[in-house]
């Protein structure tokens, strides 16, 4: 039964699965045990009230994108976000993506998928549930991954920081008490210098962006950034425009 409490509990919290889609799943996971445990596991579910993804058609995108990497080919989709009231608006001038999948990826309660944008001539990542209906299937051949192109090292040095913006290679200087999160963000495989007896030094890959900066200031001073000086500048300049916002 612990095995099915692990799947419960995953399905339960998962953001990306809609709440009638949660409950669904989770009945069909009871149904594999025994009444008496049934009813056991029955009583620690709390579903209500938490954040869930309300795009149904999830599983019916994730399906066509497993598709058109199985197929080797391109997908076309639409891809939004909310502006400030709230509504769903598209992205790229309302236009659709074109895109060669190369690979879905759980992460944080959401799916996301890398692939190579024929749009941006680059590879970006882009989270599933914002995908606005089921991607078409192209009959046009997807790209090769690039040389280089490694999805466990993608998603360690640069995934729950991605965005559009340049990729850098970012030295951080940490005070000690911070190597529980910066492991927790880049994996025990990252490299470390030790700097004093208080101190360590990281250099990593990141997209300059403000998931990322918002990670440094939450360290409330404890993680500085080094270099680049363009990272640098930028990280002051966001710092800079909140302090003004408050006069």
């Amino acid at each position: 039964m612990p095995e099915l409490k692990l799947l419960i509990d995953a399905v339960q919290s998962s953001k990306f699965i809609t709440e009638k889609k949660s409950e669904s799943l989770i009945e069909k996971l009871i149904s594999l045990t025994s009444e008496t445990n049934a009813d056991k596991l029955k009583r620690s579910v709390h579903i209500t009230g938490r954040v869930k993804s309300e795009n149904e058609k999830g599983y019916y995108i994730v399906d066509a994108i497993n598709e058109a990497i199985n197929a080797g080919v391109k997908i076309s989709f639409y891809y939004s976000e909310l502006n400030g009231k709230k509504k769903a608006v598209l992205r790229n001038d309302g236009k659709p993506y074109t895109v060669s999948p190369f690979d879905l990826i759980w992460d944080g309660d959401y799916y996301y998928l890398t692939g190579y944008c024929d749009e941006r001539e680059a590879v970006r990542t882009y989270r599933v549930d914002r995908i606005k209906k089921q991607p078409e299937l192209l009959k046009e051949k997807a790209v090769k991954k690039p040389k280089g192109y490694n999805v466990s090292k993608y998603t360690t040095e640069v995934f729950r920081m991605f965005s559009t913006d340049e990729v850098f290679d970012v030295t951080l200087l940490c005070d000690n008490c911070c190597m529980n999160v910066v492991v927790d963000k880049f994996g025990k495989k990252v490299k470390i210098s030790s700097v004093g007896e208080e101190q360590f030094r990281i250099t990593v890959k990141v997209c300059s962006s403000p998931t990322f900066y918002r990670w440094v200031f939450g360290s409330s001073g404890k993680i500085v950034i080094e270099g680049p000086v363009e990272v640098r500048n930028a990280y002051k300049k966001m710092l800079q425009k909140s302090l003004d916002s408050m006069n």
